[in-house]
């Protein structure tokens, strides 16, 4: 794998981590991450400011993490959604490493009871996927769905330990 930076988005930077799963892109300011993009959600080469050692450290984390030697991450992350997507999304940080719950109990732990679609498309809106870990979110008879794909999805829960989904 190789970390690049990428220069030149006015007060953003953006960094790159190729892995064999593809190119993900880390976007932040000089205090927070604030997104993560998936391989298939970048066509052209994002540029940034240079000088985030956050968004740098973070980018050594998610490397680490799909080389398989990270399953936690510790970054600051910053991100702007309705209050009922900050709930959905605080909630996953309840969700422990090679670990699942259902968009059902995403919904309980938030007060919301029978809410599981609207967890989903919550989680669907995830600025910071998985460093939110939205992809521990399962459907009650599967998968589910997964703003990255089904098998991006599959091979995160992969390097978690988590082979029968």
């Amino acid at each position: 794998m190789n970390v690049a930076l990428a220069t030149s988005l006015p007060a953003s930077t953006w960094v790159s981590v190729d892995s064999s799963l593809g190119t993900f892109w880390i976007g932040g300011d000089r205090d927070t991450v604030t997104n993560v993009l998936f391989p298939d959600d970048v066509d052209d080469v994002m540029v940034g400011e240079a000088g985030s050692p956050v968004v740098a450290d973070a980018a050594a984390q998610l490397e680490e993490f799909l080389l398989g030697q990270r399953s936690t991450f510790d970054v600051a992350t910053r991100s702007a959604g309705t209050p009922f997507e900050e709930a959905v999304w605080s909630a996953l940080d309840a969700i422990p490493a090679g670990e699942v719950r259902s968009y059902g109990w995403v919904a309980e732990a938030i007060g919301k009871p029978g809410s599981a679609r609207a967890v989903g498309q919550a989680l669907g809106k995830n600025p910071i996927p998985i460093f939110r870990p939205c992809h521990r979110v399962v459907a009650s008879n599967g998968l589910g769905g997964f703003g990255g794909g089904t098998e991006l999805k599959r091979s995160l829960l992969r390097l978690e330990g988590i082979y029968d989904l």
